[in-house]
């Protein structure tokens, strides 16, 4: 039976990660199924990887897949269902014991539906959302450069900073990655020809998927339990999780991108350090374009008054 005492003013939040990794199927492999060319991975995990030397991924169907999954989540988990494209035989599959996860192969992008539920004893109703699972890399790798990242700086412009200081720091900072984010897919090839002539480190063509490589595509979440049952709270009190490593520990070329405009490597506290300044900065860029718009709606609305005025003389 469940417990129906909340303890009020009470918030536990245990961090996960979801997604896929997928990689190239050798053609060698491919007689049984030749249209499938790609083999992936969608799974649901504790944020922090398991350490380099662990058995974990030594189990795990491709090799490289190191996101995620150092902790049990079967504390308060109690199964996951993934809907995956109705082209597969049982497109709704349900995994009722750790690893969260679906070991499949195909040559085609597609959403996939992710719900949890929790444990009878959590009280608490499935969650659900999406995935896009991503098999091809199209787009040059994430710029790298420091100085292209104002946001990894030690330093970041006070509020009360001069504004017009501000103002030209954030723009000779934001010109060049506004001016890349810019750029439509069919434009990439004359784009990758002004940057081949840079330090900024990309493919040389970009639109060629590489097939060496693993394709990853994975989002950090918290699920936050807000005024849990007394008995489901001492459940997730007695079973912490591992906290993030400083940063990576593995190799960069296994994970050379997370997600869309991710960093690289496993997720750790460098990356949520990166992120936080990244958002600091951004706030920082709207405080002072909101200042300048002000200041221009004031001129505009003063030069406006000064033409009623002249026009109610001649009148």
């Amino acid at each position: 039976m469940t417990d129906k005492k909340r303890l009020k003013g009470i918030t536990v939040h245990r961090p996960i990660v979801y997604g896929s990794i997928a990689t190239m199927i050798p053609v060698e492999e491919r007689i049984a199924n030749p249209d499938h060319n790609m083999r992936w991975t969608v799974a649901l995990r504790s944020a922090t990887s398991p350490t380099p030397d662990s058995d974990i991924l030594k189990q795990r169907s491709i090799e490289g897949d190191i996101i995620g999954g150092a902790d049990d989540l079967s504390h308060f988990i109690k199964k996951v269902s993934f809907k995956l494209h109705d082209s597969y035989p049982n497109p709704l599959r349900t995994i009722d014991r750790a690893p969260y996860e679906i070991n499949e192969t195909g040559w085609g992008e597609f959403l996939i539906y992710i719900k949890i539920y929790f444990v009878s004893e959590s009280g608490e109703k499935p969650l659900q959302f999406q995935h896009g699972l991503k098999l091809h890399d199209w787009l040059p790798d994430p710029i790298s450069i420091p100085e292209h990242q104002p946001w990894l700086r030690s330093t970041i412009p006070d509020d009360d900073d001069n504004d017009e200081e501000n103002e030209s720091v954030l723009k000779n900072d934001y010109e060049q990655p506004e001016q890349l984010e810019r750029t439509s897919p069919g434009d990439l090839n004359s784009s990758n020809q002004d940057l081949s002539s840079t330090t900024l480190t990309t493919r040389s063509d970009p639109l060629s998927p590489n097939s060496s490589k693993l394709i990853h595509s994975w989002q950090y979440d918290e699920i936050v339990f807000t005024e849990p049952n007394e008995t489901f709270y001492h459940r997730l009190l007695s079973n912490p999780m591992t906290s993030l490593p400083i940063k990576n520990r593995f190799p960069e070329d296994l994970v050379r991108q997370i997600g869309p405009k991710g960093e690289c490597g496993e997720f750790s506290l460098e990356i949520e350090e990166k992120e936080f300044k990244k958002l600091s900065w951004a706030k920082m860029k709207v405080l002072i374009e909101t200042d300048r718009l002000r200041g221009a709606l004031v001129r505009s609305e003063k030069e406006l008054n000064e033409i009623k005025r002249f026009i109610q003389k001649s009148t």
